[in-house]
């Protein structure tokens, strides 16, 4: 089992040579890494360049985007990279989740022991700590109602097992079989944030099944709330173009009445504090996700002040 570290990291330097560490600490080593900078304006670069010079057990390929892509465009083109080289899985991770040492190893435990199952591997995860507590919203199963469809998140007594299935996972410590990439191609780079990991483990699973492995730690501390400001208006539109791309009318009918009455209404200014501006940037991303209007907004790019 060869894997390929696919890494994408913007302007966090300091994460940044953290999570290297503790891949190259790894008790299995990968095979390769692959570092997609994201146009970094704080020094990346340049680290990266001295980094990739030092001898390692792994081949190491640094990739510089002239522009900012998003994690889409940053992670597609880091599987893009992947599904050239001779590697069986991809292992995708942000720049500041870092990996303990047996986190791989695990993952190759885990292959084999559903091989030897018989089950159709399509992807493995591992689990994800946010500080002292597991980060129970990045490992899901999909539930359908009759007018919506939503992700719940995995309980914590699911993790009491050697593995478990799941429907969606995030690109935090998520290892995908390099065969079922070639099948399904690269991540929606439209999508600049949110959702684009969600969008591709819909096509994964037409492949085979996607499974937890709770041994394998990731541990990503973002802290709380980082959804009340422009990346709202991604968040909002991707949902509602994913849901549209994948479930039947009703669901996209349901889930747009459900977003505008939590998002743009007065709800929202009562109980989430919205201002006028950013329940207007909702309505627009409401609007833009019915009628296929992805890529990078006009008015609410990375960055705007809402």
């Amino acid at each position: 089992m060869k894997i390929a570290v696919v890494l994408c990291t913007y302007n966090r330097l300091d994460c940044l040579k953290i999570a290297l560490q503790k891949y190259e600490k790894q008790t299995v080593q990968p095979d390769f890494m692959v570092i997609v900078n994201n146009a970094s304006s704080d020094g990346t670069r340049e680290y990266l360049d001295v980094w990739k010079e030092k001898k390692a057990s792994f081949k190491k390929i640094i990739i510089h985007n002239e522009k900012n892509t998003g994690g889409s465009g940053g992670f597609s083109r880091g599987v893009e990279v992947a599904l050239n080289l001779d590697c069986d899985y991809m292992f995708l991770a942000d720049d500041d989740a870092y990996a303990e040492p047996q986190v791989l190893e695990e993952l190759h435990k885990a292959d084999d022991y559903l091989n030897g199952k018989g089950a159709n591997v399509a992807a493995l995860c591992t689990a994800i700590y946010n500080g002292p507590d597991r980060e129970l919203s990045h490992r899901c199963r999909i539930h359908q109602g009759l007018f919506n469809v939503r992700f719940d998140w995995m309980p914590g007594k699911a993790y009491n097992g050697k593995v478990f299935q799941i429907d969606i996972f995030t690109f935090v410590g998520a290892c995908i079989k390099r065969s079922v990439a070639e099948k399904i191609g690269l991540p929606k780079t439209q999508y600049f944030i949110y959702y684009d990991d969600a969008e591709y483990c819909m096509r994964i699973r037409q492949h085979g099944d996607i499974y937890c492995v709770p041994s394998s730690v990731m541990h990503h501390d973002i802290g709380s709330d980082r959804r009340s400001s422009w990346k709202d208006y991604y968040d909002t539109r991707n949902w509602i173009d994913l849901v549209k791309t994948y479930y039947p009318k009703r669901y996209v009918v349901g889930t747009a009445i459900k977003m505008y009455f939590k998002r743009c209404s007065i709800l929202a200014k009562i109980f989430r504090n919205r201002n006028k501006e950013h329940r207007h940037m909702c309505w627009i991303a409401i609007q833009d996700g019915l009628n296929g209007k992805l890529g990078i907004h006009p008015v609410y790019k990375p960055g705007s002040n809402i």
